[in-house]
């Protein structure tokens, strides 16, 4: 057999390094430098000297843990969750609210410099532009994973850096409906006999009610589902089993939450914004940065079910929206109907896959002179070409990936749009996740 030659590892230099933290990344790492290299810690914040071990040595960087800390930072904070740092639920509860936008801000502001060449100074200012709300009891929307130990059943999240889970009775992340509702539903649920039949649970709180969503990979014994019915009906909850379908159990069939006087409606399947409070402001920059009047024509990517599309649609002449799920579609053409009375634009929602280039023909010889696109974490590379075509007035651009949304921008810088406004949106305090909404004008 032939031998390749494989070079030795680099072994880890066994030596304590002490070093001083100068900043912190969007990750919630601390930034320090040792002989020339950056050292990405975990854990440790700006201002802490701080004796480390290293865990990862590269060329370039390398990462390390705290063994022992010197003085602690006036922004680290005393996490409020009694499983931190065991549950791979949130990273960033010992490191305060103003600390954590910050950082994310600026790595995002660093990004959006690198990748597209545009000096952002005069749109920052003096402070970054942060959209943000409370830090806790935030998500109205978790699943949660079902776990059997030596034939008990618990409920939860999975271990950090690990496919572990992590038994919870108290979130503070989640809604308080939801966070109230995890120790009686684990009652509940240990009293299933058939446990090995339970997948996970979706728990959602919106402005009609509580629901849960129970996957199952086996059929429901009659025995379980009425004790599951009874439960639900004693918390007034709406309840749905998810098999090889999904089938209403009991309560409510109704689902809706409320934006701007409108109502959309929504099935317990569909994706919605999981910070209710995050997304009624966001809305809200959306519409103040587009500046919409009564003779626009707007174009709504990504639509959705009109999360976006029908508070624009109170304001201008005409929405089209513009979805690669029917089932979304669909939604959102009952939920224009159901606000008609709120709503004075047509509105014209339309299926169309929009990573791919030969559907573009429904939506790209039109004439709008206001774009909103708010795609999921790949990005709108190739639709974000099509946009330009177009030649809009003016760009919203939600984000919930910062890479992808840098390398769609450079499009739009590319053909002489600009970035005007920038913004973080803390929709998910206590994480690493960074979320983000931009304005670009011709």
């Amino acid at each position: 057999m032939v031998k390749f030659y494989t070079p030795p590892k680099k072994k880890l230099t066994s030596q304590k390094l002490t070093v001083t933290v100068s900043s912190l990344d969007a990750f919630g790492q601390g930034v320090a430098s040792h002989n020339g290299k950056t050292i990405f810690i975990k854990s440790a914040l700006p201002d802490e000297t701080v004796d480390i071990k290293l865990t990862e040595d590269k060329k370039n960087y390398a990462k390390a843990t705290v063994i022992k800390y010197y003085n602690q930072s006036n922004e680290r904070v005393k996490p409020q969750c009694e499983y931190y740092q065991k549950c791979g639920g949130c990273e960033l509860q010992h490191i305060s609210s103003h600390l954590q936008q910050q950082a994310k801000y600026s790595a995002l502001i660093n990004l959006l410099q690198k990748e597209g060449g545009q000096n952002l100074a005069s749109v920052i200012k003096d402070s970054p532009q942060i959209i943000a709300d409370q830090p806790y009891h935030y998500r109205r929307r978790a699943r949660l994973a079902i776990n059997l130990v030596k034939g008990e059943l618990f409920i939860g999240f999975r271990q950090a850096e690990s496919s572990q889970i992590i038994n919870i009775e108290h979130c503070p992340i989640l809604v308080e409906q939801l966070d109230l509702l995890l120790a009686p539903l684990q009652n509940c649920l240990r009293q299933i006999t058939q446990k090995k039949a339970l997948g996970h649970i979706e728990l959602i709180a919106v402005d009609s009610g509580v629901i849960i969503v129970l996957r199952h990979t086996l059929p429901m014994t009659s025995q379980d589902t009425e004790l599951l019915k009874q439960f639900a009906q004693e918390q007034n909850i709406s309840l749905y089993f998810y098999g090889e379908e999904l089938v209403h159990i009991t309560g409510n069939k109704e689902h809706y939450y409320l934006i701007n006087h409108l109502k959309l409606t929504f099935s317990p399947l569909d994706f919605i914004q999981v910070n209710s409070k995050i997304n009624q402001k966001m809305i809200n920059q959306a519409l103040e940065w587009l500046t919409l009047k009564p003779t626009d024509n707007v174009l709504d990517l990504f639509c959705g079910m009109g999360n976006f599309s029908l508070p624009m649609a109170t304001l201008s002449k005409s929405v089209t929206g513009i979805e690669g799920i029917g089932a979304l579609v669909e939604k959102a053409k009952f939920n224009a109907q159901l606000n008609n009375k709120e709503i004075c634009a047509k509105t014209h929602f339309l299926i169309n896959n929009l990573d791919d280039k030969q559907q573009f023909n429904t939506w790209n010889h039109a004439t709008f002179e206001k774009v909103l696109l708010d795609p999921a974490r790949a990005g709108a590379y190739n639709a974000a070409a099509e946009i330009v075509k177009i030649a809009p007035e003016k760009i919203v651009y939600i984000s919930c990936n910062p890479a992808t949304l840098a390398r769609d921008c450079k499009q739009f810088i590319d053909k002489g749009y600009k970035i005007a406004q920038v913004a973080i949106l803390d929709m998910f305090p206590q994480t690493k996740h960074i979320e983000s909404m931009l304005l670009l004008t011709k």
